[in-house]
């Protein structure tokens, strides 16, 4: 099962120039650049464990220290960086008719397949981190690729970064200036929204599991202080001033337990906060083909990518959603890409 705090750790320390590797479920070995050592005040060469049985580790939980000091690292924020991936295999630029035939499928529409070209596509890594908060502190980290050309979310670039002697540092900034980085962060955003949504799901339904139990308890205990307070008014047959300050009980032990269960829904209320902890713009050789797309009168050209890593063609995407599709509709007017979800509506 995944250890998810020791996790958060190692994406830490890796994002931060270090070395760490699993020896076991609730065991990280790793070592620090001293920098980054001495932030922590730790030594360089260093063991965390999520087991305080375990010799020679560094016991850690959310609430501890040291996890603080980790989350501090991931407020450094801005950093990028850019590098260029040679290829060396054969890049064909032909004969993708087909292909593309087979994988695009518009549904109401034609599409076209023109010339193809070797070219340049920016794929770029987000690191998003981000901390959650309810009964105890958690610190995750997520991590994705962006088409920087189509804009798609969660693409993948198969082994591209494998090979050391194969990436190539941009020292030219003009291959980048074509990337429109705005609307890229606010896919990035809404992309990094829903898999932070999935890792903390686990931890928001053991939560609810816990907000139900407990409510159950407090309404048990005071409902039973309301019931003996009613018996003894019925028992006794209390009337008048005695019956009263009887009742102003009973209301005083009601607003307490309104109380106790608001407390309770704001010790277990999830907050989560998120930012861009850093982005690694990777161009990579592909094969870029012109296509037209064909709605009635409405036509439109588009760029499909060829992935050589992957041996694909990329999915285009929805301009109304922002998924990828394989499948879609054109709008009558504009010829622009629906999928089917939105489509249907």
């Amino acid at each position: 099962m995944k250890n998810q705090l020791l996790d958060a750790i190692n994406q830490v320390i890796s994002l931060n120039s270090g070395v760490a590797e699993f020896t076991n479920d609730d065991t990280l070995e790793a070592l620090l650049p001293v920098d980054i050592a001495r932030s922590l005040d730790v030594s360089d060469s260093i063991s965390f464990s999520t087991r305080a049985d375990v010799n020679d580790s560094y016991f850690v939980t959310y609430n501890s220290e040291i996890f603080d000091k980790f989350s501090g690292l991931l407020d450094v924020q801005g950093c990028a960086s850019a590098l260029a991936i040679k290829y060396d295999g054969y890049l064909k630029t032909t004969g993708f008719e087909k292909r593309i035939n087979d994988t695009l499928c518009p549904q109401n529409g034609l599409i076209r397949v023109g010339k193809s070209f070797e070219a340049l596509t920016p794929y770029i890594l987000f690191n998003m981190s981000y901390t959650a908060s309810a009964d105890e502190k958690r610190l995750g980290m997520v991590s994705f690729f962006i088409n920087g050309l189509t804009g798609i979310p969660g693409v993948e670039i198969g082994d591209a970064l494998s090979w050391k002697s194969d990436q190539i540092c941009l020292k030219d900034a003009s291959k980048l200036a074509h990337i429109n980085f705005e609307p890229l962060l606010n896919t990035a955003n809404s992309y990094a929204s829903k898999l932070i949504d999935t890792e903390i799901t686990p931890w928001r339904k053991s939560l609810s599991r816990k907000l139900g139990r407990d409510e159950e308890r407090i309404k048990t205990y005071y409902n039973t202080i309301v019931s003996e307070i009613r018996a003894k008014i019925n028992k006794k047959n209390l009337e008048g001033e005695a019956q009263e300050k009887e009742l102003a009980r009973i209301e005083a032990t009601q607003m307490e337990l309104k109380r106790k269960l608001t407390d309770l829904q704001e010790r277990y209320s999830l907050s989560v906060t998120a930012q861009l902890h850093s982005t690694l713009v990777i161009l990579l050789q592909t094969v870029h083909i012109e296509c037209e797309l064909i709605r009635k009168k409405a036509k439109r050209g588009v760029i499909a990518v060829w992935n050589p890593y992957l041996k694909i063609i990329e999915p285009l995407r929805c301009e109304e959603s922002g998924m990828p599709v394989t499948t879609f509709y054109l709008s009558d007017d504009e010829a622009k890409i629906i999928a089917p979800e939105v489509y249907s509506k």
